[in-house]
This record gives C-alpha cells, sequence and structure tokens, in this order.
C-alpha cells in the first residue's frame, strides 16, 4: 500500500463532514425553490432555539427573516439567485422563536440542472451581533464626536476673540467667524495668514511657531496684524497642544486684540520718559543748593531738617535716575564703559551701603579674601545690579536678619559667579517669570503686601546683565528664601583694558545656562 493510500485513509478516519457541517461557527440552511427549507445545521437551529425537526419541512425560509427582509426576498435576492446562482453579504435579520432577531450577513450559492434550473439553494449565515454593537457604538461616539464640534464651533462663533486650530503638523484647520471678520476670507493657508502680518514681525512668528510645532511647548507672541482699514493694530496670539489617544497631538488657540493696551503702555511710557528729563534738571539743582547750604552754620534743627530733606531727594533721585534707565532700555541706549576692575571692591561697596541704608540686617561675605575676583564688566553697572539683589534680598524678608553674598570661580576659571541669598518669604513658582517684567512686584504670599517701589528693579538689573551678554537667574522656595545670581567673565590686572574676547562671552553664556550654575 503506497503512501499516499494510507494518508487518504487516515483522513477518512479523521474528518466527519457531517459532523463539521453541523457545529460549524456559522449556519448553514438549504431550500428548495418555493423556500422549504430541506436541511439546517445545528449552529443555526440553536442561534433560533428551535430542534432541527421544528424547521426542516416545516418552515419556509421566508417564515424565518423579517417582513422587510422576506420583500427583499422576493424582489432581489430570488431574481439573482436564478439569474446567477451567487449572492455575496446580504445584510438580513432571522427570526428566533422568541420572536427577536439576530443581524447576520447572509451568502448563498445556487445548485441548478444542466439545463440551468434551480432545483435547491445552499445558503451560509454569520452571526455579526458583536460588529452591529461595535459600529452602533462607533455611531454613537460619530455623533458625540459631531455634537461636541458643532458646540465648540458655536460657542467659538460668540466669542470676541479669534479662535483657531490647527493639526499635528501645524497646519490650521478650523477658524471662528471673528477670524473672517479681521482677515475677509475664510482661506487657512500660512501664505494668506502671513500676508496679514506686519512685515517686521513675520519672521519672529514663523520662528516661534515652528520651534513651538516642533518640540510641542506653548506657543505666544506678540504681532501686528493689519485690520480692514488698512492699519496695523497689535494682537496677543497664543496656542497649547490639546492630545488625546484618537489623533494624537493637536493645537488651539486664540488671538486677541491689544492694541489699545500696548498703546496705553507706549503712551505712558512716553510720558514717563518725558517726566524723568524734566525733573533730572531741578533735581540737579536742588543738589547744588544742598551741598551750598551744607556748607553754612546753621542750627541744630535746620540741620535736622536738611539731612532729611538730603534722604529725601537721593530717594527721588534714585526714582528718576531708574525711570531714566527704563527710557535707555527701551529706546536701546543702555551702553556700557567695559573695564577689568575688582568685584570684591564692588561688593564692599554695594554692602557698605547696604548696610547703611538696612541696619536690621547683616551681609555675610562668603568669598576668598585673598582673591580680587577680577572682571570684565561696566563697574557702575554691576554695583548698581548687586545693590538692588542686596536691598531686594533685606526687603522680602523681614522677618530675618541677614542675608548672604557669595563670590565662586568656574571650574575653568573662565567666569565668577556672584549670588545673593535671603531666608525671606520666597516666591511662588508661577511668579518666576513675571518677576523680571516691568512695574512687576511680588506680593507677600501671606497678606498680600508689596514691598515699596515702582517694579522696575529687576527689570533694569536683568537688562543690565543681557548687554553683559549675561542674565540674573533666581530659585526660590516659598517661605524658605531666594537666591539671586549671575555670572561674569573673569580677567587679571595685566589685561586691565582689553575687552570682552568673544570666546568669554560663549563660555559665559554657556556656564549662564547649565542646571547646577
Amino acid at each position: 500500500m503506497s503512501d499516499n493510500k494510507i494518508d487518504k485513509k487516515l483522513l477518512d478516519t479523521l474528518i466527519d463532514p457531517e459532523e463539521l457541517y453541523q457545529n460549524a461557527p456559522c449556519g448553514y440552511l438549504s431550500f428548495l425553490p418555493d423556500g422549504t427549507i430541506i436541511k439546517v445545521n445545528k449552529t443555526l437551529a440553536n442561534w433560533l432555539g428551535y430542534l432541527p425537526d421544528e424547521i426542516v419541512y416545516v418552515k419556509k425560509f421566508t417564515d424565518l427573516i423579517s417582513k422587510g427582509a422576506a420583500l427583499h426576498f422576493e424582489m432581489f435576492f430570488r431574481p439573482l439567485v436564478n439569474a446567477t446562482g451567487v449572492v455575496n453579504q446580504l445584510s438580513y435579520d432571522i427570526l428566533k422563536k422568541d420572536g427577536t432577531s439576530i443581524p447576520v450577513f447572509l451568502s448563498a450559492v445556487a445548485f441548478k440542472t444542466p439545463e440551468g434550473k434551480v432545483q435547491a439553494v445552499n445558503a451560509t449565515f454569520y452571526d455579526v451581533r458583536e460588529r452591529k454593537l461595535y459600529e452602533l457604538e462607533l455611531l454613537r461616539a460619530k455623533k458625540k464626536a459631531e455634537a461636541e464640534r458643532k458646540r465648540f464651533e458655536f460657542l467659538s462663533d460668540f466669542n470676541p476673540e479669534i479662535i483657531w486650530t490647527a493639526n499635528s503638523s501645524g497646519e490650521i484647520d478650523y477658524v471662528n467667524k471673528r477670524f473672517y471678520q479681521l482677515f475677509n476670507t475664510w482661506r487657512l493657508s500660512l501664505k494668506e495668514i502671513l500676508l496679514k502680518v506686519c512685515p517686521d514681525d513675520r519672521f519672529k512668528v514663523l520662528r516661534t511657531w515652528f520651534g513651538a510645532t516642533k518640540q510641542n511647548t506653548p506657543f505666544e507672541v506678540a504681532i501686528r496684524l493689519e485690520n480692514q482699514a488698512g492699519a496695523f493694530e497689535w494682537h496677543n496670539v497664543k496656542a497649547d497642544v490639546y492630545k488625546d489617544d484618537t489623533s494624537g497631538a493637536r493645537w488651539v488657540g486664540s488671538c486677541t486684540n491689544i492694541d489699545s493696551q500696548v498703546k496705553s503702555i507706549q503712551k505712558r511710557d512716553e510720558f514717563i520718559n518725558i517726566a524723568s528729563h524734566e525733573l533730572k534738571t531741578p533735581i540737579t539743582s536742588l543738589k547744588a543748593y544742598h551741598q551750598i547750604l551744607q556748607r553754612m552754620t546753621l542750627p541744630l534743627a535746620a540741620n535736622n531738617f536738611l539731612s532729611r530733606a538730603n534722604t529725601s531727594l537721593n530717594t527721588l533721585q534714585f526714582l528718576v535716575s531708574s525711570l531714566l534707565d527704563v527710557s535707555k532700555i527701551d529706546s536701546g541706549q543702555l551702553n556700557l564703559s567695559i573695564t577689568s576692575f575688582s568685584l570684591k571692591e564692588v561688593i564692599e561697596e554695594a554692602v557698605e551701603l547696604v548696610a547703611a541704608i538696612y541696619p536690621t540686617h547683616s551681609v555675610i561675605k562668603r568669598l576668598n579674601s585673598e582673591d580680587e575676583y577680577c572682571v570684565y564688566a561696566d563697574r557702575q553697572r554691576i554695583l548698581q545690579v548687586v545693590i538692588n539683589l542686596l536691598s531686594n534680598a533685606v526687603k522680602y524678608s523681614p522677618r530675618a536678619d541677614k542675608v548672604e553674598i557669595i563670590l565662586v570661580r568656574s571650574e575653568n576659571e573662565n567666569l565668577i559667579k556672584v549670588e545673593i541669598k535671603d531666608f525671606g518669604m520666597g516666591i511662588p513658582p508661577d511668579k518666576l517669570d513675571l518677576i523680571f517684567d516691568k512695574y512687576y512686584r511680588v506680593s507677600n504670599t501671606k497678606n498680600n503686601n508689596q514691598a515699596s517701589g515702582l517694579g522696575l528693579g529687576l527689570f533694569i538689573i536683568q537688562n543690565i546683565m543681557k548687554q553683559h551678554q549675561s542674565r540674573i537667574l533666581v530659585d526660590s522656595e516659598v517661605n524658605k528664601g531666594s537666591r539671586f545670581y549671575f555670572s561674569l567673565p573673569a580677567s587679571t590686572v595685566q589685561n586691565f583694558k582689553t575687552k570682552i574676547p568673544q570666546v568669554v562671552q560663549n563660555a559665559n553664556v554657556a556656564l549662564a545656562t547649565r542646571s547646577d550654575h
């Protein structure tokens, strides 16, 4: 006996065609041309809740389907079977014994005589109940999403700001009606939008936008947009990333007209600039008269009044000087006189001045007493920075009795770091990005009181440090204190008149951005 005959005999013992038919995972049914059912498998009978004997030669195919399906059977199914002999994937509801229905997909093949007459039809049923439930849930989810979209668009159309969204690639795909009112178009191409942006702001907005989309970070920029009258108005454009499990990262943003606020600030700055320049002359005259009076022999009471007047005059002179510094910063005219000098001497001078004004606190110096810590910088401006930071450290730590100032050389000795540390109220994390803004002052976290001042000190000294290719950094913890620190390029006495080398500038910027700096 050959191997092929052995394999066939083995297969004949393993496979029972009738058993496969009766217990297949799908339903089988055979019926005559008039619909009389002549065979059904156990799977389909069980689905319907019948015994096979209750179906075979007892019911017709149309008895097992709904009225709508029966009409379809007569008008479409039967003619198609007669013509082609095949029907694929028809969606029917078949009726169970208890009157409920099961959704199925029906495929059928006709058994024909040589003359082409249909003798019987073999039908296969696939249970799609789970698929129908999935489709129903999908439809519900789609309707819900559509309702949420319409609700979002309805609410955004009532918003006086421009509301917009963009896909993960940064392409704008939705704007509200306010967009049309400003741009007079619904075209969302970046080119069309940029045509409305002031030419001086186009590079800024593109650089900021592409940087945000690349890193998936919040986007915000103030730019000028052309209105329908052809004039440019200031707008604040911002957006943030919204992520979900279906569409991934998306952008939701707004565009707010801030033209009146910007122009109001510009007018205020212009007024302050004019007023501070006008005040400078009478203050200089008052200082001169004060010096003349100091040389005169006056009664003790007059000398006391003169001393108080001098204190007030110095305060006024400081405020006017601060306003003039802001004016120079805004106009880009804050110039530096770079030399090499002893930072240690500057620290000593600043500590002496602050100690005279604030006798309640002691200033602890932590440095190498043998090191002069020579640096390249503008000596007078660095003195101004140190005095401001020490004064703030005292003012914002009223319950402490000391502040610290620390000088440290970098490992490669190219930079010298200055650190001022207090033990006061600290700064809340959400305010750290605001403290260097113009006119901003930190409130006391407990009683909401503010230290006196115009809120210009940190703004001015931060810009001074930026002019030095550096910046002031801050770490703070509420109710424990703050530390402000910055770095300057180191120098030697022999290089007294040397300008700041570019390599030192680069090293300064690099160290200023180090997390452990």
